[in-house]
């Protein structure tokens, strides 16, 4: 009987544990239950934010989605590019770009400003050569402005992209600085904020660094400023893609400055400023120009012997050289680095640095130098130059258009002339500098690039602009500075032929650099040639 009793005083904590169980069950199930519900509620929400944003995308595109291009032969114009817009409202800014079998452009570019509503497509012709018109391998691409300001991408192959509003640049610490001006104003136009990259832009911007950067990095621009002999090497190397411009913005450069920024038959970049060598006068010491070389060195000693001036002119020179400063008197000697081809063009194939009128451009140099008259030397850099001149020490100063930025700021009246010849010499005349935007062959954003760049670059109020803040002239034909100084480098440039572009002509400066040096310090003049000579040719053998 005690252990029924004690069975039976049990049944109360097993009801309870059963209860607990069937409740822990029933909660499970509810949990499942839940969980289902959840699923099936987040899925629902997925599936209408995913349609959502299919209805948002769709609305997004309705407009460019009725915006199309297309290469085609016209009934009665022969060969050319369709462009249509569906829509019921304009586009702005399209850029059809013509390309080649390969899908590179092949230079041809056509521009709208606005493009109307239509139900007929715009056809626009297109020059063609030999026998592509019998059967033409070309495609069309085009890039436009909607109606809300989003800019897209139709390419050669039909599909449609929104590019990213915004584009990177690399360039020097003052043009960045120049251009950013202008920031705000690029954004109300064309809706692209513009952002400036300076860090190690030059002298390396050939070197591995810069190409590694640009190829397989993360932090790739889309454009960079910089002076056209480096094109050769950029190309070479495949970091830089070629540039097409519309007939109008072709139209709006100087032939020359699209010479200079054509390598191997095809244009790399857009022109934006252009500099040469010229002679800076302080007009206070030195009123009158000089007729030669000899004349200036006189009025500059006669300054000294009265105590008006420490040395007779300044000079960019420096420790290494500084062979486009110094060209123009090398040329006046008899100098060269090239020779020409038959087209008039620099032929890299006939080096003349050991030609005997080479040979007395060196020794012509020598005489100025430290073992000659002390008039260049390896002392005064471009700080030394510009100090010696802005401080009223020399009355002339041999510089490029950054020097009249130095005597601005230093409150000088001043006047630019061409750099006097010898009086037994040539003309001396320099190299001309053409610096142009190019665009980067990975870059993220370069179809923007392509198309506003060029369109921005070639309106007369953006560079009128541009000159006045770093005082250097633009390469924009109808840009005429009101600076009368800066009209005077403007057409110093357009008389001097543009540098080579070679891909070695880093290497082609640092020698012509070298032996300057070698020549000012003494070297004769014939050793200084032949090593020259050897130098460059060496280097013009490399393989690409």
């Amino acid at each position: 009987m005690a252990s029924a009793a004690i069975g039976l005083g049990d049944v109360p904590d097993w009801i309870s544990a059963f209860a607990t169980l069937v409740a822990l069950l029933f909660a499970a199930v509810a949990a499942v239950a839940a969980r289902r519900t959840y699923l099936i509620e987040s899925e629902r929400d997925r599936v209408n934010e995913e349609a959502r944003r299919k209805r948002d995308d769709e609305a997004r595109k309705a407009q460019a989605t009725l915006v199309s291009a297309w290469w085609g032969r016209h009934p009665r114009r022969g060969w050319g590019v369709y462009l249509r817009n569906a829509s019921e409202t304009p586009v702005y800014q399209a850029y059809m770009t013509i390309l080649g079998p390969d899908g590179t452009t092949d230079g041809n570019k056509v521009h709208y400003a606005v493009v109307p509503p239509a139900a007929e497509a715009e056809f626009s012709e297109v020059p063609v050569e030999g026998r592509v018109q019998d059967n033409p391998t070309k495609r069309a691409k085009v890039g436009f402005t909607d109606a809300a300001g989003a800019r897209w991408l139709r390419d050669e192959y039909g599909r449609l992209v929104e590019l990213q509003p915004r584009l990177r640049v690399q360039t020097s610490p003052g043009r960045a600085a120049a251009l950013s001006r202008f920031n705000e104003d690029f954004k109300a136009a064309y809706g692209v904020e513009v952002t400036f990259r300076t860090g190690d832009w030059h002298p390396n911007l050939a070197s591995e660094r810069f190409v590694t950067e640009n190829r397989g990095s993360d932090d790739v621009v889309d454009a960079l400023i910089c002076p056209h002999d480096l094109i050769g090497n950029l190309v070479r190397q495949g970091v830089i893609e070629p540039t097409a411009l519309a007939a109008d913005q072709r139209q709006a450069f100087p032939a020359w400055a699209l010479d200079a920024l054509t390598y191997e038959g095809d244009l790399y970049g857009v022109p934006s400023t252009v500099d040469t060598v010229a002679l800076i006068r302080n007009v206070a010491l030195a009123p009158d120009a000089p007729a030669t070389f000899e004349d200036m060195v006189a009025a500059g000693r006669e300054l000294c012997a009265a105590g008006r001036a420490r040395v007779p002119f300044a000079a960019r020179v420096g420790p290494k050289g500084n062979p486009f400063h110094v060209w123009p008197l090398f040329t006046s000697a008899g100098g060269a680095l090239f020779g020409r081809d038959a087209a008039g063009h620099w032929d890299p194939s006939r080096v003349r640095l050991d030609a005997p009128e080479s040979v007395a451009a060196f020794d012509r140099l020598r005489s100025l130098g430290t073992a000659g008259e002390g008039l260049l030397t390896p002392s005064m850099g471009d700080d030394e130059a510009f100090e010696l001149f802005t401080s009223g020490q020399a009355p002339f100063l041999l510089c490029s258009s950054d020097g009249l930025r130095h005597a601005r700021r230093a409150g000088l009246a001043v006047a630019v002339d061409p750099v006097p010849p010898f009086a037994d010499g040539g003309p001396a005349t320099g190299f001309t500098s053409v610096h142009a935007l190019v665009m980067i062959k990975n870059g993220p954003n370069r179809e923007i690039a392509h198309d506003l760049f060029a369109e921005y670059l070639s309106q007369n109020r953006v560079m009128a602009a541009l000159s006045a803040e770093i005082s250097s002239p633009v390469a924009l034909t109808a840009t005429v500075s009101d600076d009368p100084e800066i009209r005077r480098f403007q057409r110093l440039c357009a008389a001097a032929p543009p540098m080579p572009s070679v891909p070695q002509m880093a290497g082609v400066w640092t020698a012509l650099g070298t032996a300057e040096i070698a020549a000012l310090t003494g070297t004769p003049a014939d050793e200084v040639a032949r090593t020259a000579q050897r130098t460059v040719t060496d280097l013009l053998a490399e393989r690409p």
